[in-house]
């Protein structure tokens, strides 16, 4: 399905979801297929009235389907000092539940490309070890969520079932058997994503997108050494702390697909684009995911992949 889009100035063909989708599937996108994201501001344009800024907050949206209100509001970006906390990181939490000690932070592309931003990481999670409220020690656990997580059944047990049972570890103010339920899940994706072809929320898991990279142009070429071992870190956690295997696999199979989506240019495949060829670690990993392909992982939406876009039209 290659000749039915464009390519941009670089000579690489555009993804799927964008201005291509009518092109390609001959009819009008209904609406966007949705992403897993962090508040996020956009403008909408109107003629009549000045530019207004629309509030996006899918991530916000899915932790208030899985934890109830009864455990308190859901605080916004709100700074721990002006809470109230002795800490030695003046922090702003992307999303805090106090009454959980509950800290879950967006890890945007910068986090991975930005040597600075990798160091002030270091230092965010270090003083935690010893914050204070009302002159007592306090224990809040960060909850991660990189840039390239979407919102699949896998990352939803992950973090509300799986991350949350391991906390409950050192923090009995949470449940023994997490948050998780597939209801939740489904209530879930109908908020923020949607069937493209008929503009109705998504109900079933082919609806949904796949981990990876899909519109964003940050990937791996672009990271810092340690944004690397970062990346294979959240790959390689063991034990108790383990993520599901689906999660790299999509993410390899999404640069696979964004690889295959270059065109040769004097003899160069240009692949160095996208992959960090000098990392033989990483190119090691996926090399293997690739070679070793599985299906049972892939069965989400993936922006440059005809077959698993057309398989959501009703």
């Amino acid at each position: 399905m290659k000749e039915k889009r464009k390519l941009n100035v670089q000579r690489i063909y555009l993804h799927y979801l964008g201005t291509q989708f009518r092109r390609v599937f001959n009819q009008t996108k209904k609406k966007d297929v949705g992403w897993f994201q962090a508040i996020k501001y956009k403008k909408k344009k109107n003629k009549k009235k000045k530019n207004k800024k629309i509030t996006i907050d899918t991530l916000g949206a899915v932790i208030k389907c899985f934890i109830p209100e009864k455990y308190g509001p859901l605080l916004i970006n709100k700074n721990l000092r002006k809470l109230g906390y002795k800490t030695t990181y003046n922090a702003n939490p992307d999303y805090f539940i106090e009454k959980l000690g509950l800290w879950f932070e967006f890890d945007g592309n910068h986090h991975y490309m930005e040597p600075f931003k990798y160091l002030s990481d270091e230092r965010k999670y270090d003083s935690l070890k010893s914050i204070e409220l009302n002159g007592k020690p306090v224990k809040i656990n960060i909850i991660r969520i990189p840039y390239y997580y979407g919102f699949t059944r896998d990352v939803a047990k992950y973090i509300f079932k799986t991350l949350i049972k391991y906390f409950q570890k050192v923090n009995t103010k949470l449940p023994i058997d997490g948050f998780y339920t597939d209801e939740k899940y489904l209530k879930a994706i109908s908020k923020i994503h949607n069937n493209m072809f008929t503009g109705k929320p998504a109900t079933l898991d082919i609806e949904v997108p796949a981990c990876g990279i899909h519109e964003s142009v940050f990937g791996p070429a672009g990271y810092c050494s340690k944004g690397i071992e970062k990346l294979l870190a959240d790959f390689d956690q063991k034990g108790d702390l383990e993520p599901p295997k689906s999660i790299e696999h999509q993410y390899m199979w999404c640069l696979k697909h964004w690889v295959d989506d270059i065109t040769e240019v004097e003899g160069d495949r240009r692949d160095w684009l996208i992959l960090p060829k000098w990392h033989d670690d990483f190119m090691k990993r996926y090399d293997d995911n690739i070679k070793n392909r599985k299906e049972e992982y892939l069965q989400n939406v993936f922006a440059r992949d005809y077959d698993s876009i057309i398989r959501t039209k009703k």
